[in-house]
């Protein structure tokens, strides 16, 4: 199937789940089917981990491996950007342009960036999407809580 097709295909699943399901649900079922982290970015949150003191630093050294992305950290709250300007999601990182996504399609992302920072902190974590640029967002901006 062509990408314009499967971005058009992504979007009517996703209307047909905002009007059928609640948010929860809808949560739940797209945080089931994230990617995991890239082996590259294992490597790199293991390399740290063993390098930094606390995660202020490796917040720190992270933000530089995820550039132009960051991670910000602010008491309990790490702000995570992507800082890429172009969806990274399958669905659409083949696309040039696309009619804009409910933002719970990015629920799937948003447990990619749990399943990350559980790993990081090595406990669990909750985020919440702040923008997503699949949903006419300008970046991809999670407020995890710590």
């Amino acid at each position: 199937m062509p990408a314009h097709e499967q971005a058009q295909l992504g979007k009517a699943i996703m209307d047909r789940m905002d009007e059928l399901l609640d948010k929860d649900t809808i949560v739940r079922v797209r945080q089931k089917h994230t990617c995991n982290p890239s082996k590259q970015q294992i490597v790199e949150i293991n390399r740290l981990k063993e390098k930094c003191n606390n995660l202020d630093e490796f917040c720190a050294e992270y933000s530089k491996f995820l550039t132009p992305g960051y991670v910000k950290k602010d008491e309990g709250i790490l702000n995570v950007s992507f800082g890429l300007g172009k969806c990274v999601c399958g669905m659409f990182r083949k696309l040039e342009e696309y009619e804009p996504i409910s933002k719970t399609w990015c629920e799937c992302c948003n447990g990619h960036v749990i399943k990350t920072f559980s790993m990081i902190c090595d406990k669990a974590v909750s985020s919440e999407i702040q923008e997503t640029i699949a949903s006419g967002g300008k970046d991809c901006i999670f407020k995890i809580s710590i």
